[in-house]
């Protein structure tokens, strides 16, 4: 087995178990495939419950190469699948309190609003879009599934594959960083690169660090920058876990 390239503990688990459970979703679970040709003719076919191809196959060979696509299989093993993110529209009914710079007519007109370009990134959207993306890597020699923080491969109107913007804040973070066998397991396990997203209103730059991780209880220090309209930057401080004070498990954030 080519497994030489494998990080030391999971190359352990595969020649042991024949599968292998990584500490990150980055890297996922990695498993000795029994018929590897069949998978990749089962994920070529593979559709959502709309009908709708599920993945796109980097270096298809029955479709034309698609340059920033294919790039973005460069740290693949054997054949790449990336499942495709197609938008949908939100059952929120459609309200003036959304109007960029508005609060809606009467009182709250024109009242200040929280703005994610500038402010100090506390916490999250508690049900932020899920732009996450399930990869496929498929070799003779083993198979990765694992899922990408960050999808960029969607459908666009005319039903042709695009790779959007944040293919950037991928290449950099899950490629470039989490993926080089050259930075320390703790460092690429515990250390994030904030690079211009759809999550972050592509305006902002910097570094997350994991300073304390178990089950139930992360702690995490954010340091980011503004890139438009000044460089304004800032640092925060997430505390994060689980408790069972009344007897059933709950969340906290801080």
């Amino acid at each position: 087995m080519r497994l030489y390239d494998e990080k030391p503990y999971i190359r352990h688990q595969l020649e042991k178990y024949g599968v292998a459970a990584a500490t990150t979703t980055l890297d996922g679970v990695t498993f000795l495939p029994k018929d590897w040709e069949e998978l990749i003719k089962k994920l070529r076919i593979a559709k959502t419950t709309d009908g709708f191809d599920a993945f796109a196959e980097g270096q298809s060979p029955e479709k034309a190469s698609h340059w920033a696509l294919d790039l973005s299989m460069a740290a693949t093993i054997g054949k790449g699948f990336r499942e495709i993110w197609r938008p949908k529209l939100s059952d929120k009914p459609l309200s003036t309190r959304d109007l960029p710079g508005r609060h809606g007519f009467g009182l709250g007109r024109d009242r200040g609003q929280w703005s994610d370009a500038y402010s100090s990134q506390f916490g999250k959207d508690p049900q932020p879009q899920d732009i996450t993306s399930l990869h496929f890597a498929v070799a003779p020699d083993r198979v990765n599934v694992h899922i990408d923080e960050t999808g960029f491969v969607f459908e666009g109107v005319d039903g042709a594959l695009t790779v959007g913007p944040n293919f950037v804040h991928h290449a950099g973070n899950e490629l470039f960083w989490k993926s080089n066998k050259h930075i320390p397991q703790w460092a690429a396990e515990h250390i994030d690169l904030i690079l211009p997203n759809s999550a972050n209103d592509f305006s902002r730059v910097g570094i997350s660090v994991d300073m304390y991780q178990r089950k139930d209880l992360r702690v995490t220090v954010t340091g980011s920058c503004g890139i438009f309209g000044g460089f304004e930057c800032s640092g925060t401080v997430s505390i994060s876990g689980t408790h069972d004070l009344l007897g059933s498990k709950s969340k906290g954030r801080r």
